[in-house]
């Protein structure tokens, strides 16, 4: 309304994370975009690689990155085996579905309205192949049900 106000360009597209883990954006964001005609370009739908299958519970730990916090992926924090457990429940839901947990991830963030598209980060040919297939899919009620019932919808398992 500023930039209408001051006859500018205004604001044509909203940037934020948005994953399974990460929903906040559903409570302001998506209905503010749709509202002043804006689209929605989020990012993370893997939300770091929590939703990779790369950190499991009772798996082994995985090294990160050095130029990721150590402390995110610190499996021994209450907050992260939380977030374990809600993982290893939403990949039962995608194992139930017939779906990997990657392609109910990113099903999951590019389908409501409001979303214009997600940016993905594979880093190899493999991890894009395991990911495209999403683009093709929309997940059922019955799996949208499920998701919301592990992670609500404009909250996340942890405190952030």
């Amino acid at each position: 309304m500023a930039a209408r106000d001051r006859n500018l360009a205004g604001f044509v597209t909203e940037e934020p994370p948005y994953s399974l883990l990460v929903r906040g954006i559903e409570q302001d964001v998506l209905p503010a975009a749709r509202r002043y005609g804006m689209g929605t370009l989020t990012y993370s739908p893997l939300a770091g690689g929590w939703l990779s299958g790369r950190w499991r519970k009772d798996a082994a730990p995985v090294p990160t990155s050095a130029a990721r916090p150590s402390a995110r992926f610190d499996m021994t924090s209450v907050a992260n085996q939380r977030k374990l457990e809600v993982v290893d429940a939403l990949a039962r839901v995608a194992e139930e579905a017939g779906l990997t947990l990657i392609q109910m991830a990113i099903a999951f963030v590019i389908n409501p309205p409001g979303v214009t598209s997600a940016t993905i980060g594979p880093r190899t040919m493999e991890q894009l192949a395991s990911q495209l297939p999403a683009a093709g899919m929309t997940p059922s009620t019955e799996v949208l049900d499920a998701i919301d019932a592990l992670v609500a919808p404009r909250r996340h398992p942890e405190p952030r």
